[in-house]
């Protein structure tokens, strides 16, 4: 069975008003094999950070921390495996002439390290890594 890490962009399809229904059903049918990179909950904390005092904020931190707590036993913290790969992606990139960020190596790294797939809509993030990716936004 095949388990999946999952991309910024793939955890705030909820949060937003037009949902793409096929991601939220990849959420819902898959929820057993989804798992939260620790690198993702400090993604979506410091969106919500971003944003100015006021009810949306408040709404979407309620949302947010709804998002992360069901994930309470599934958030996989960035340990020193990970860490590594995440190393050997970033280096590998620049010397093909690309850009990875560090938050995206870090999610590659933790994916690596854990045997995960990506699920993301970003998928060039993640363009030549030795990983699986998924684009829910595709498969639906």
């Amino acid at each position: 069975m095949t388990e999946y890490a999952l991309d910024t962009n793939v955890v705030s399809e909820p949060t937003i008003d037009t949902q793409n229904p096929g991601v939220i059903s990849f959420l819902r049918e898959q929820t057993a094999s989804l798992w939260l990179p620790s690198v993702v909950v400090h993604e979506l904390a410091y969106g919500i950070q971003l944003l100015p005092q006021g009810q949306r904020r408040n709404r979407l931190r309620a949302m947010v921390e709804n998002i992360v707590s069901s994930f309470s036993d599934r958030i996989l913290p960035l340990e020193r495996n990970g860490a590594e790969w995440a190393a050997i992606y970033r280096a590998q990139a620049r010397r093909d002439g690309r850009l990875l960020r560090l938050s995206d190596a870090l999610i590659a790294g933790t994916a690596k390290a854990n045997d995960l797939t990506i699920a993301t809509r970003n998928v060039r993030d993640f363009y030549g890594l030795d990983l699986e990716i998924l684009n829910p936004w595709e498969t639906a």
